[in-house]
């Protein structure tokens, strides 16, 4: 049985975190040898005292606390260079992200470097259809504009192994927000990494509120893209 690192980011999710991380072991209960790893960018919620409070006792829950610098995708970057695991799963904490997908991705990693949990492939769906509808189409312009080969190039739910990792500039990937993910697929595939897609449904989040505008990501992630392919042509 391989390591398995599950990756979480967090500000202010003390409503979900705890319930998460709970679900996440219960699911893994008979999966021995992993790790839990919470990477919280100093909310004002008090979220890591109370991760640190109720898992204790649980040596495989690890949590972090980072001081300077916040960013999701920093915040991811950091968590994969503290996790141990040959295989490393990371997703977000507000339930956007269903837990119940984990053991389908580690045992989709067996064939695959890369298993993403996507929106886009048949028998993906999102809670909004609006959403859903927009970021099809905005997911179409980045496959053609970065040449993916992913149908869903912004879902952030992902296994991959640590091995593909391995050769990764991660100062030219994790930094921002979401945009981080299009960018890792980019470069995974610039490596010939062997990459898949499973069906999922994304989630209305559980509590609290979105700290994202969902026009202003829009544009900046057009930018991000742009930007990407001017580099790299």
């Amino acid at each position: 049985m391989e390591k398995l690192s599950i990756i979480l980011p967090t500000y202010n999710e003390k409503n979900n975190i705890i319930i998460l991380v709970n679900k996440i072991i219960k699911i893994l209960k008979n999966y021995q040898k992993k790790e839990i790893i919470i990477v919280d960018d100093s909310s004002s919620d008090n979220t890591y005292t109370l991760v640190k409070k109720k898992f204790k006792k649980k040596k495989f829950v690890k949590a972090f606390q980072r001081k300077k610098d916040f960013s999701l995708a920093k915040s991811i970057g950091f968590g994969i260079k503290k996790s141990k695991g040959q295989l490393i799963i990371v997703m977000d904490t507000d339930f956007t992200h269903n837990p119940n997908l984990i053991s389908k991705l580690i045992y989709c990693c067996k064939k695959h470097d890369l298993v993403s949990a996507s929106r886009f492939v048949k028998g993906g769906s999102m809670y909004s259809l609006f959403h859903y509808v927009l970021s099809l189409i905005f997911n179409f312009i980045l496959e053609l504009l970065l040449n993916s080969k992913m149908k869903d190039n912004l879902g952030g739910y992902y296994c991959i192994r640590r091995r593909a990792l391995r050769k990764l500039n991660f100062n030219k990937i994790f930094y921002g927000y979401g945009e981080y993910y299009f960018r890792l697929l980019f470069y995974l595939g610039k490596n010939k990494i062997s990459m898949t897609e499973i069906p999922a449904h994304y989630q209305k989040r559980n509590s609290g509120e979105s700290k994202s505008n969902f026009f202003w990501l829009l544009f900046k992630y057009s930018l991000e893209a742009m930007i990407l392919r001017l580099k790299n042509i």
